[in-house]
């Protein structure tokens, strides 16, 4: 226990003598970035008193010495005096005092205080904005460099320091709050992370430069995101909300504000913008991002009773996809939930080619000729249900670059013929094929579902090499 104790007071005074020289290191680059040559204020005002009048005076000629001790020195003798002035001859008014104390700690380094000085000079003195804000700019493009630097070293606990304090000085650019975010959420910090990318965003709210705008559209985006990934949905909501009218386009940014709409209860607006994703979204593919706009799309209007709405998004999904088990799944139950026989009989007859012993795919057929009223067929599909040794569905799916592998849950069933007669549990040879996007078998592979007794289950894993594999079936052999 003491020497750990010792250990961390050791570190503790390692750490304060490093900071302490990152001060040195961050002053020294802000006063260097300063103009090399004096210019008196680019505004309307003037000292009005001797004191301030004497403060531009230290000021120009600190800037014009080249001897380091005596520019350190000239400037303390020049922030003495404007302070005076400021605190006991009456010029807390005066906006001159304020703006050459801050452009004196600028060249000092001394952010903060340089801050607050120039902040109130251009509050009493609105016209001096943009002479001020170049100033600022200097000391942030310097800082905004080296942060750069450190995180190019990977350094980012120095390249956090220098954003921070580059976001201090100047606030007029996302950049160095973007760079402070993109640290933090790094860094494993998304509630802070979440704040600075909310900071770039707003002041870059109605900037036309084009670096800007692209730095305030990627902060607002991630701002929602970190937001809705945390449940904080109204808040992403009202990100989200403001990010697409800039970039209205953005479908990614649409399914998040879908998101956060159906998580706040604003279920209508949750289906107009999925709407717009299947309407609007690009060609479906297996695993893409429409793929998932027309899935997400599809159960949201299904989960909501609006079957037509959810089976245009099944129905676009399944098109594309025709070997997509779950798209025939979802558009069979919603033939069904709508009473659409000859559709559900369709569609569950591709489901049962994919899947032939699923009792459900069979169920799902069964039923859309039962409400065809074909009568012959639906016995014929029932008495296929009775007779089956084994329920088996898939559990998972996984692709990889080069293979795909394919886990089935086999459950056994007391089968049993038409006139009630028990049939013996068997195990049921089945043929793999691993499809591509076309539908086209990349490979097969024989497997087997074991012999069941009824209630009984186990898992059948099945593995297949080749490259662009997306979907599956098997066969009975």
């Amino acid at each position: 226990m003491n020497a750990r104790t010792a250990s961390a007071f050791i570190l503790s005074s390692l750490g304060a003598t490093v900071a302490n020289a990152q001060q040195a290191v961050l002053n020294d680059r802000v006063a260097k970035a300063m103009p090399a040559q004096y210019s008196p204020a680019d505004c309307k005002i003037k000292p009005d008193h001797f004191k301030v009048g004497s403060a531009a005076g230290y000021l120009k000629t600190a800037i014009e010495t080249e001897v380091p001790e005596s520019k350190t020195r000239i400037l303390g003798q020049g922030q003495k005096v404007v302070l005076e002035a400021i605190q006991q001859n009456g010029q807390d008014k005066n906006p001159a005092a304020w703006y050459y104390l801050g452009r004196i700690y600028l060249q000092q380094g001394n952010l903060q205080p340089a801050d607050s000085a120039l902040s109130r000079a251009e509050q009493l003195a609105p016209d001096c904005a943009k002479d001020i804000k170049s100033y600022r700019q200097n000391a942030w493009i310097a800082l905004v460099k080296a942060g750069t630097e450190f995180e190019k070293a990977q350094n980012t606990d120095s390249a956090l320091a220098l954003y921070r304090q580059a976001g201090t000085i100047y606030r007029g650019s996302p950049i160095s709050f973007y760079q402070t975010a993109a640290i933090m959420n790094d860094k494993g910090q998304p509630d802070s992370a979440a704040y600075y990318f909310g900071q770039a965003a707003a002041v870059a709210s109605t900037s036309t430069d084009t670096t800007d705008i692209k730095y305030r559209n990627r902060s607002a985006f991630n701002q929602g995101a970190l937001l809705l990934n945390a449940k904080k949905y109204d808040q992403a909501a009202v990100v989200f909300e403001q990010y697409l009218k800039w970039a209205p386009s953005d479908n990614e940014a649409k399914r998040g504000l879908a998101t956060a709409y159906r998580n706040t209860g604003k279920v209508q607006q949750a289906q107009a913008l999925e709407k717009d994703l299947v309407a609007a979204g690009g060609a479906p593919g297996a695993g893409g991002s429409a793929s998932q706009d027309l899935m997400t799309a599809g159960v949201n209007a299904y989960k909501d009773k609006k079957y037509a709405d959810a089976a245009t998004a099944f129905e676009k999904l399944a098109a594309a996809e025709p070997y997509n088990r779950d798209a025939l799944s979802n558009l069979s139950n919603t033939y069904l939930a709508m009473k659409d026989g000859p559709k559900l009989a369709a569609t569950a007859a591709k489901l049962v080619a994919i899947e032939p012993l699923s009792e459900n795919a069979l169920k799902l057929q069964g039923e859309g000729y039962k409400q065809s009223a074909k009568v012959d067929d639906a016995i014929k599909v029932a008495e296929q249900v009775l007779a089956l040794p084994a329920d088996v569905t898939a559990s998972d799916f996984t692709t990889t670059g080069t293979g795909a592998t394919l886990t089935l849950a086999a459950t056994g069933r007391a089968a049993q013929t038409v006139t009630g007669k028990a049939i013996a549990p068997v195990a049921v040879p089945i043929s793999v094929e691993f499809l591509n996007g076309t539908g086209q078998a990349v490979v097969s592979q024989e497997a087997q579902v074991p012999m069941l007794a009824a209630g009984a289950s186990q898992e059948v894993k099945v593995t297949g090499q080749g490259a662009g594999i997306t979907a599956w079936r098997y066969k009975r052999k």
